[in-house]
């Protein structure tokens, strides 16, 4: 049932009927020119937490002097994690596709989604185009999950190794809402993936949350210097509710490293760190307490 507690973590494999490689076809399209265009200039869900101040004023400052020039807020030199997670998204897709998505849903299909931009607006008249990219968009689901499902893959790769995340971060909040407000769908799956294991936690659609967050947004697009006081209320208020709305976001499944794809033709990161059960997913799992037999 769905949001029960009783959905088992554990997920065994089922037949799908659409194979999976033509699954990863389908919704990993790569990036190209017409959605770096898109992107220009604006804010997207990736950059919401730092607009709002999760990083500090500093970055926040930083982002929407950026974004006023007309530049991307992209990362534009080399990072090691950013890095990993672009060459291993493909990963964590196929690794719910094949581990979790097939047992709840067989019948169920992922897509690319592309860029999805959406105006937002503060009721003294701001206004501000942003926009967002899923890395998945699933039909025919809606037995299952009501009104529409999305998917974001994080690999997390912290100090330079790589380990699944055991909980949802209240910095993660606002591009997860930002994915659902844009797709207007209300639930969404968070696929945090490494070779050492994988979790798969539930993030529901939150509708004062996404409005709260969209009159933010607007007033830091204006970049009026009379709004300081109104976007610092409204700013406090979206991290507040951040945290509350990570503590409610539900863990459905954890997956073991023997069911996690690596579709990446590189070197993997068992080749970095091999620790036999001494590496960073056991160790995590266990200081959450998680069931000695999970991994």
């Amino acid at each position: 049932m769905r949001g029960s507690s009783s959905r088992p973590l554990w997920c065994e494999r089922s037949r799908r009927t659409v194979p999976l490689q033509e699954q990863l076809a389908r919704v990993c399209g790569g990036v190209n020119a017409r959605w770096l265009e898109r992107r220009r200039g604006r804010l997207t869900a990736s950059h919401f937490a730092a607009a709002l101040g999760f990083h500090g004023k500093a970055s926040a400052h930083r982002l929407t002097r950026k974004l006023g020039a007309g530049a991307s807020a992209d990362v534009q030199q080399s990072d090691p994690g950013v890095d990993w997670g672009q060459r291993h998204e493909a990963s964590g897709l196929a690794t719910y596709l094949s581990s979790y998505l097939s047992a709840a849903c067989p019948s169920a299909e992922a897509h690319e989604t592309g860029f999805w931009p959406f105006e937002v607006s503060h009721p003294s008249g701001a206004r501000a185009s942003v926009g967002a990219t899923p890395d998945a968009i699933v039909r025919g689901a809606e037995q299952v999950w009501p009104g529409g499902l999305v998917v974001e893959v994080k690999c997390p790769f912290r100090g330079g190794q790589p380990a699944p995340h055991v909980k949802v971060l209240p910095r993660m909040m606002p591009q997860l809402q930002g994915q659902l407000l844009a797709t207007g769908a209300a639930t969404l799956h968070l696929v945090s993936w490494s070779p050492y294991g994988s979790t798969v936690f539930r993030v529901t659609a939150d509708l004062d949350y996404q409005r709260e967050m969209g009159e933010a947004l607007a007033l830091v697009a204006r970049q009026a210097t009379g709004d300081g006081e109104e976007l610092g209320r409204l700013s406090r208020a979206v991290r507040e509710r951040s945290v509350v709305l990570a503590k409610r976001s539900e863990r459905v499944a954890l997956i073991p490293p023997s069911e996690c794809v690596s579709v990446y033709d590189g070197p993997c990161a068992r080749d970095i760190d091999r620790r036999d059960g001494n590496d960073p997913l056991h160790q995590r799992a266990r200081s959450e307490s998680d069931p000695p037999s999970a991994f």
